[in-house]
């Protein structure tokens, strides 16, 4: 560059998402080159690990190698605490206007003007992660990378419930001090959700996969309760089932964006005091285990149907859920589909592959949730609904990948619930104007 364009890279402005056409800086041989993203994507692909570690950070995935859950993390970290620093809270609006919540404390936005949480939701945005799951040919350990660049694969952009959510004059909302809704079916929590607006629905399948992939690529480690607690369930919660969805939300909003927990001292309904349970703050999303979820975006097949052998998963796009005949046969449009266990048992394997997919491939991997991916996976022929997260009474069994594909599409139970979701455009502005916005 001659001196009159010459620029201090470190002074550039950050950008989180490139055109394929457009160029990104890179050294060759010690001399400055340019690479399309095009390029770059194909290089990354063509097995270029190096490059690969350069652009985006990782965590390898050691399920069929080892029983020990210590499984690390590489490639760029800094990178990483970029893409992190990028994820929180903010508050939300029906019109998609938004503003950011402090990063250290959701009660206050981050310009200091106080939360007034009832003019919108209290959600957290995550921008655009591509993830890329590759197998070494060498050592048949896979990795799975991710990065704000393209790098091949596929990608989540993430707008979810901070909390669970309660349904206010119909609609469903994500605020703090409030009871979270249970007894519904999934397409009267949808409605709830659309009577917001048009751009919101429940969180689907792929905030499932997005919420796997933080936790390894933070921690290093698949088992969240290893990595930040417990959750409500304790050590010892019994059968208690009910107590904690009688409980307000928004315990951890004093904790802001990062991964931590908050005690949760309580006593079953048979006056059992439960140890060790806690609050999780994973990313800014409270309690995303020891809760089940309802997830609009996929579902099961049903042997009772003529068309299904009940090992069928349809993981299908849009803001939408399917209709009768879809739940008898596939989805319309674009859709994928795997196959999932008709049983039960400790995830050993999950299935991955080019889509990073968390059903279980092999069960087994061992009582107690410290070994293999420690979460536990309820699986039949014949039930379609999609649950995440687990039960308070279900102690080591929750985490991330904990999903349950045992119950009818029409179910409702007073021990599951869902979140909201927003698929549109985020408008953001300041925490002082956002109520006029």
């Amino acid at each position: 560059m001659d001196n009159e364009h010459s620029q201090d890279l470190a002074q550039v402005p950050i950008v989180t998402a490139l055109l394929r056409g457009q160029y990104v800086l890179c050294q060759v041989d010690g001399d400055m080159k340019r690479i399309t993203l095009d390029n770059l994507m194909n290089s990354i692909n063509f097995g270029n690990e190096e490059l690969l570690r350069e652009v985006a950070w990782g965590c390898p995935i050691k399920q069929s190698i080892q029983s020990s859950q210590n499984w690390g993390m590489v490639g760029n970290r800094d990178l990483y605490a970029q893409y992190k620093s990028m994820v929180g809270r903010y508050l939300v609006k029906n019109n998609g206007k938004a503003a950011k919540l402090s990063v250290s404390n959701s009660n206050v936005y981050v310009d200091g003007t106080p939360l007034d949480a009832s003019i919108g939701h209290v959600m957290v945005k995550a921008p655009r992660l591509y993830l890329l799951y590759k197998v070494d040919a060498a050592t048949n350990i896979g990795y799975l990378w991710g990065s704000f660049l393209p790098i091949g694969g596929f990608y989540i952009d993430l707008c979810v419930g901070a909390m669970l959510g309660s349904i206010v004059s119909g609609k469903l909302v994500s605020r703090p001090g409030l009871v979270p809704q249970t007894s519904k079916r999934i397409d009267e929590f949808f409605a709830a959700a659309q009577a917001n607006g048009a751009r919101f629905g429940l969180v689907d399948y792929d905030w499932a996969v997005w919420n796997v992939a933080m936790n390894l690529f933070e921690f290093g480690n698949p088992n969240i309760q290893a990595n930040i607690g417990n959750g409500i369930t304790g050590t010892n919660s019994g059968s208690d089932y009910l107590t904690p969805w009688s409980w307000p939300v928004g315990d951890t909003m004093a904790l802001g964006d990062g991964c931590s927990k908050v005690d949760k001292a309580w006593t079953t309904s048979g006056g059992v005091a439960v140890t060790g349970a806690c609050h999780i703050n994973f990313f800014g999303q409270e309690d995303p285990i020891c809760y089940w979820h309802m997830m609009q975006g996929v579902y099961c097949g049903n042997s009772g149907n003529a068309d299904q052998d009940g090992s069928e998963v349809f993981i299908y796009k849009g803001n939408r859920l399917p209709t009768s005949a879809e739940l008898a046969t596939h989805p319309a449009g674009e859709f994928r589909q795997i196959t999932r266990p008709t049983t039960e048992g400790f995830i050993k394997e999950m299935i991955l592959g080019p889509k990073f997919d968390i059903f279980a491939s092999v069960l087994g991997g061992g009582a107690g949730g410290d070994s293999y991916w420690g979460d536990y996976q309820y699986h039949n022929a014949t039930g379609q609904l999609v649950l995440l997260g687990g039960a308070a009474s279900n102690g080591s069994y929750c985490g991330l990948g904990y999903v349950s594909s045992i119950n009818a599409w029409s179910s409702a139970y007073a021990i599951i619930g869902s979140r909201l979701a927003y698929y549109g455009e985020i408008d953001v502005v300041d925490g002082k104007d956002i109520a006029a916005a």
